[in-house]
């Protein structure tokens, strides 16, 4: 019904969708869909195009869906499985051979056994049900296989970072490629890891720094170039989180009095200082940008923060999750293409107890105060700032925003000294952070190639233009 209504639509989506007979056989693929398309729009050519190949083309439709890891290959084929549940998906991930891990690489092309693979994919092109290998990621290991009959929908979906690679392409019917950014790439990336693989947050970044990227880069990002239909998935991982924070801030004057008289029951008291490092993410505007990432210096430890910002006037919500890193990881982020876009030394003196927490906030680049009425319940933060006397006066902006607001950003940039100690960031990052933020935005995508230069002639002849992209990278890190 759905496909139906949307067709009726001319140009929308039937019509994008064509068929062209294969150069090099009798079968029929579609005509490739030069722009990319939001996740819900290809959804819909994707299950259009299955369609007509199964009109058209006899036995099995081979169809393979790629892209970068943590874009959402998963979440999209487990969506077109809910809508046509006659069909089969094959994960290349159960295709992992441990023993042919190389320095703990797990993106490495050689790990998959595409012995295994093929073997099952000609038999299914056969109509023999084939054995499918079950990989436990934790243990890094093959602990069985399940049976895979040939599906009633004569639909196979073939799902993994290397599904639209020169050894599969052939043997597909339609190319599907999936990314999101990045940014979100990583972040769920980083959520996908801890669950299944119970890796930590500093280990899956590093990893992903110095392997998956670079891995990426080299050998898929040219793949999904031969793809049909290319899909940029924009599903926000913050999206769901449970308990968000809510926010009213103000820069009106409350005396530390009003405060106390304020707070619930018994409370805590005390200052503290904070330098956050707001990093900008690969491609984005520094004055339009919503979704940072921000590395906190508190008492000498440092945490990474994911986070998205709703406003909901006159409330900031804040969904976030916060990780403990060591500052090395600076690096790393650096070498996926983010840049300091910002640096921010408050100091607060902070009321808290089990309901609400009340900040007095300086923030000394800006040289001027914010009091904030944080808490997980909204009516109570509401009724705490009514009793501070702030309604009326509410700012609905984090402090980020309000630097983008009144174009703040390379006022900001300069590092404090003592900041500068912490991090011992190398003279050139200090002395002109604006330059360094160009920088490193143009070299962006000059990373770390420790592992690719392991790999054999092979595959190193086939993407010389690529590979030739990833050295020389160490030398634009700052010296952390």
């Amino acid at each position: 019904m759905v496909l139906n209504q949307l067709s009726e639509d001319p140009g929308l989506l039937k019509d994008q969708v064509r068929l062209v007979k294969r150069k090099d056989s009798d079968r029929y693929e579609i005509v490739p869909i030069q722009d990319s398309l939001s996740s819900e729009k290809g959804f819909f050519i994707v299950i259009r195009a299955c369609q007509l190949l199964t009109q058209k083309n006899d036995g099995l439709i081979l169809v393979g869906v790629a892209g970068p890891s943590g874009a959402g290959k998963t979440v999209f084929t487990e969506k077109i499985l809910n809508f046509m549940p006659s069909i089969a998906v094959i994960s290349m991930d159960h295709y992992n051979d441990s023993s042919r891990i190389v320095d703990g690489n797990f993106d490495d092309p050689r790990l998959t056994d595409y012995d295994t693979l093929l073997k099952n994919i000609h038999d299914l092109k056969a109509g023999k049900a084939v054995e499918v290998p079950i990989y436990d990621f934790k243990s890094s290991s093959r602990t069985g296989y399940r049976t895979l009959e040939v599906p009633s929908s004569r639909i196979v979906i073939i799902e993994g970072i290397y599904a639209l690679s020169e050894k599969l392409r052939s043997q597909l019917d339609l190319r599907v490629s999936v990314a999101g950014g990045v940014h979100f790439d990583l972040v769920k990336r980083v959520m996908r890891d801890i669950q299944r693989a119970g890796q930590e947050p500093e280990e899956i970044i590093n990893q992903i720094s110095e392997t998956v990227y670079p891995m990426y880069k080299a050998f898929i990002e040219p793949d999904l170039q031969t793809a049909h239909i290319k899909i940029i998935n924009k599903f926000n991982p913050f999206t769901g989180f449970q308990s968000p924070t809510y926010i009213l801030k103000s820069s009106r004057n409350v005396t530390v009095d009003q405060i106390k008289a304020a707070m619930f029951e018994e409370y805590t008291e005390t200052t503290e200082q904070t330098y956050d490092i707001y990093l900008l993410p690969p491609g984005e505007d520094p004055e339009s940008c919503q979704s940072y990432l921000r590395m906190r210096n508190r008492d000498g430890k440092y945490n990474l923060m994911f986070e998205e910002w709703v406003t909901d006037s006159p409330f900031v919500i804040s969904p976030r999750i916060t990780f403990e890193v060591s500052v090395r990881l600076l690096g790393g982020l650096m070498a996926l293409g983010y840049t300091i876009a910002a640096i921010l030394k408050r100091s607060s003196h902070v009321f808290s107890d089990e309901r609400v927490c009340v900040k007095i906030d300086w923030l000394e680049q800006l040289n001027r105060h914010y009091v904030q009425v944080q808490g997980r319940d909204r009516l109570v933060v509401k009724y705490v700032a009514e009793q501070l006397g702030l309604e009326g006066s509410y700012i609905p902006r984090t402090y980020i925003e309000q630097i983008q607001l009144e174009k703040l950003v390379n006022e900001v940039m300069a590092l404090p000294d003592d900041l500068k100690t912490k991090l011992s960031l190398d003279e050139d990052l200090v002395s002109s952070p604006k330059e360094a933020l160009s920088r490193a935005s143009a070299d962006r995508v000059a990373i770390r190639n420790k592992h690719l230069k392991s790999m054999p002639h092979s595959y190193s002849t086939q993407r010389d233009k690529n590979l030739s992209r990833l050295t020389g990278y160490d030398d634009q890190l700052p010296k952390i």
